[in-house]
């Protein structure tokens, strides 16, 4: 936290106790009526502060003002509980004054024994009510790691995959890894996940050392649409020819996957926000270069530094692609690679706020940021295929990376093609388990290492997506403004007039984030080997289709419903009494399968489907931007609310990124 924004917080209070304290010193120590009135003014300036920030907050929709609104919050309830105790003796007094005489001693002057054990038992109870809070939430668990076998019940989990599932005990009950991680991550949660202390907010940027290279305004727009695009990604078609790879195209690809795209000026400090979504505008995603054949770029690891728009050399390497190549899945992707971009997180930024539910975040803004690099590179000429299958240490070690604080999770080569190759045998990896907090568990437990021997590309036998019977034909995706323009203005925007969507943006919005509306598959390593995501939409108010959820048929390009009538309440609600949910004109909902996440590796695989979730998401975003709309994602919601609004059972398939959209 900046060190400005600690001093104005705690500045009242600061300057009041400086004041009692310099009158102790000085022989002269405050009267208990100065006390009582100074707190009750310092208290007062708290109280206006929480009511303004809240209100601001609220209105302005501006996520990092939150810091300012509960941090008073916490200092308004300490300087309350101080008063109180102050006037503890007076309370005590009302209180008698107020009570009935079968509750005080004769005479009144105190009260009857039953009453001051009943208090006391409740000053107790509260006491170790908030003991026993913080034990489950920063006390250790204990956890078993069983080694799944054919004898087992849970045998049937994953069946097929290339990788054995990791099953855990606890408390009495055995399941997935994946399983333990989502249920003490949900909300409610349904297990209770080890605690997690992040004592201080990392820093948004890394600072490293090495030589600092500028780079140069990026190259001018392309005027690729955003469906355009997508469908040159997803069908490995990319858009023209790529030409050579050179600063000023490298720096239009590196600040739309992570660029500054605006800067709020505030008194209390200017505020950055990217071109890609993050949840709670907390940014964990890093983004590093491999480079081997850039001009004015000698060939080694770089870091992006996107305040100053620069490259930083983090280690020179002769052989930093070919390197990457061999620790990855799809190595055939990095033949005719010029460079690769390697998306890591730093955990710590989103665990300060969101604690367990963190990795879910920083995946999904892992995604967000990869959808407009890849979209931005097919879009002039480049493949850029999404790539999670590798070897973590391998990466991580190459980059010099400490993994329980930044770990790698998403590589992306710029080639001008791809080679369609055999790939490495992968096997787990859990070496990186070392302390029972939920980055090992769900990352170090997910965690792979090339095995050797070569096996066929994976392609998952579901990644067609969700078909059947279909009721509602989309009509064509519209062009809507240009992808770039639409990435640099993406903003999320919770306020909707009651305008409708039409149809054909809501054709548009699923085109430029799920699915080749010709029902081609996908040639992207990502979307081609991993559960495909399910997406249902509550619509509140779209021209021409009546208000209910309807499930998404890429295949067809289409729409089923699955419930009728208008659920803005229930949409809110699921939402966490988020209004802007509930005025929506369309909801968007990703879900997963828990039988198609398990292929083929596993537990990794819940890693794969947030990846997903956020490429959707991100997709969503961009598309909204073209159009004139205005999009929101969620990430916060209760999940048997959402299952209900839906219609799934959370047994089978889970809930992970809502999509709110509606037009300005």
């Amino acid at each position: 936290m900046p060190s400005l924004k600690v001093a104005l917080i705690l500045g009242p209070v600061v300057l009041f106790a400086a004041w009692m304290a310099m009158r102790a010193l000085a022989r002269r120590p405050p009267a208990r009526v100065a006390i009582t009135i100074g707190l009750s003014v310092v208290t007062l300036l708290y109280f206006l502060g929480v009511v303004a920030t809240g209100i601001f907050w609220v209105a302005a929709q501006e996520l990092p003002v939150f810091d300012w609104h509960y941090l008073t919050g916490y200092v308004l309830l300490a300087l309350t509980a101080t008063h109180v105790v102050l006037h503890w003796r007076n309370v005590a007094a009302f209180l008698r004054r107020q009570a009935p005489g079968s509750l005080l001693e004769p005479g009144g002057r105190r009260f009857a024994a039953w009453p001051r054990r009943l208090a006391q038992g409740a000053a107790i109870g509260v006491g170790l009510s908030l003991v026993f809070f913080l034990g489950m939430r920063q006390g250790s668990r204990h956890l078993t790691i069983l080694q799944r076998t054919e004898a087992t019940p849970e045998a049937s989990y994953g069946e097929g995959a290339v990788l054995p599932v990791q099953m855990i005990e606890s408390d009495g009950r055995r399941m997935p890894l994946a399983h333990l991680y989502h249920e003490g991550s949900s909300y409610p949660a349904r297990v209770s996940l080890p605690g997690l202390t992040v004592s201080a907010r990392p820093p948004l940027f890394l600072e490293y050392s090495g030589t600092e290279v500028p780079l140069p305004p990026p190259a001018p727009d392309g005027d690729a649409g955003v469906v355009e695009a997508f469908d040159a990604w997803r069908t490995g078609r990319p858009l023209g020819a790529a030409g050579p790879l050179t600063l000023p195209r490298l720096a239009s690809l590196l600040h739309h996957a992570q660029g500054i795209s605006t800067t709020l000026r505030r008194k209390s400090g200017d505020f950055d926000l990217r071109t890609a979504a993050s949840a709670g505008a907390l940014y964990p995603v890093n983004v590093y270069l491999a480079v081997e054949s850039v001009p004015g770029l000698a060939p080694g690891f770089y870091y992006y530094h996107p305040k100053r728009s620069a490259l930083v050399l983090v280690k020179a390497d002769t052989f930093p692609v070919g390197r990457i190549g061999m620790a990855s899945g799809s190595p055939g992707a990095y033949d005719s690679a010029s460079a690769t971009v390697i998306f890591t997180v730093t955990f710590g930024r989103t665990a300060f706020k969101y604690a367990e539910r963190a990795f879910r975040y920083v995946a999904m803004d892992t995604g967000h940021a990869a959808y407009n690099l890849s979209l931005a590179a097919s879009g002039a000429g480049w493949r850029a295929p999404m790539i999670a299958r590798f070897d973590d240490r391998a990466v991580a070690s190459a980059l010099g990376l400490d993994p329980s604080i930044e770990a790698p999770l998403l590589l992306v080569p710029l080639a001008d093609k791809v080679a369609a190759v055999e790939e490495p045998h992968f096997a787990p990896d859990t070496r990186t388990t070392r302390r029972p907090t939920f980055v090992d568990l769900i990352h170090g437990g997910t965690s792979m290492r090339v095995a050797g021997g070569r096996a066929p590309l994976a392609r998952h036998p579901s990644a067609a997506g969700a078909s059947g019977a279909a009721d509602v034909a989309l009509p064509a995706p519209l062009a809507g403004k240009p992808l770039l323009e639409s990435i640099r203005a993406r903003r999320s925007v919770r306020k909707y007039g009651e305008t409708p969507l039409s149809l054909e943006e809501l054709s548009t919005l699923l085109a430029a984030s799920v699915a080749d509306p010709a029902g081609r598959p996908s040639e992207d390593p990502l979307l081609a080997s991993t559960a495909p995501l399910q997406l249902r939409v509550v619509v509140r108010h779209v021209a021409g289709l009546p208000p209910g959820v309807y499930r998404y048929l890429p295949a067809a390009h289409a729409l089923q419903p699955v419930q009728e009538g208008e659920r803005a309440r229930a949409t809110r609600d699921a939402c966490l009494d988020q209004d802007f949910c509930g005025f929506a004109a369309a909801v968007f909902v990703k879900t997963v399968r828990w039988k198609d996440l398990y292929l083929p590796d596993a537990d990794r695989g819940y890693r794969y489907a947030n990846l997903r979730a956020g490429v959707v998401g991100e997709g969503l975003y961009v598309a909204a931007t073209s159009l004139g709309l205005g999009a929101c994602g969620v990430g916060a919601f209760g999940d048997t609310d959402v299952a209900a609004l839906v219609g799934i059972d959370l047994a089978a398939e889970i809930p992970l990124y809502l999509t709110a959209v509606g037009r300005p």
